[in-house]
């Protein structure tokens, strides 16, 4: 567990640092494209284009990031009058069927991804985040199903 633990933390530093490059990115191209429009009045249609793609991949990165450090979405309302024992073992059941839903998202992502490509040549490419995010989201729940912190006693 030790090693999957390890590689949730290097995981987790690879799309921080992706996080910030894309957003430097898609804050340089606009503010390019704002500028040279403003100035010698061009404007580049392939940035506008792009952007769109650019926060696609912020937000699924930014919701592993999420799901990572337990900030996600939750209703556990519920949760707070069961008692630790059973308190546990709802959150074993929600992130085993977590790992089963994501893991048919990850499948159908792939034969997305390969639609895209088919159809859009490299351009398809821009949609890889689909699977990384749902091949995250499925680690990230085996980690929480599987952990040993938070067991009864």
């Amino acid at each position: 567990m030790k090693t999957l633990a390890r590689f949730d933390q290097i995981l987790e530093r690879l799309e921080k640092k992706a996080i910030v490059f894309i957003f430097s990115l898609l804050v340089l191209m606009i503010l390019f494209n704002v500028l040279t429009r403003n100035i010698f009045q061009i404007s580049f249609q392939a940035i506008f284009e792009f952007s769109p793609a650019f926060v696609l991949w912020l937000a699924l990165l930014g919701s592993s990031l999420a799901l990572k450090s337990n900030r996600h979405i939750k209703i556990e309302v519920w949760l707070r009058f069961l008692s630790h024992r059973f308190r546990y073992f709802a959150r074993v059941i929600t992130s085993v069927f977590g790992m089963v839903i994501t893991g048919l998202l990850f499948y159908a992502s792939l034969e997305f991804v390969a639609n895209e490509i088919s159809i859009f040549q490299w351009k398809g490419m821009f949609t890889l985040v689909f699977p990384w995010f749902f091949l995250a989201a499925f680690f990230r729940f085996f980690l929480k199903a599987f952990s040993l912190e938070n067991k009864p006693t």
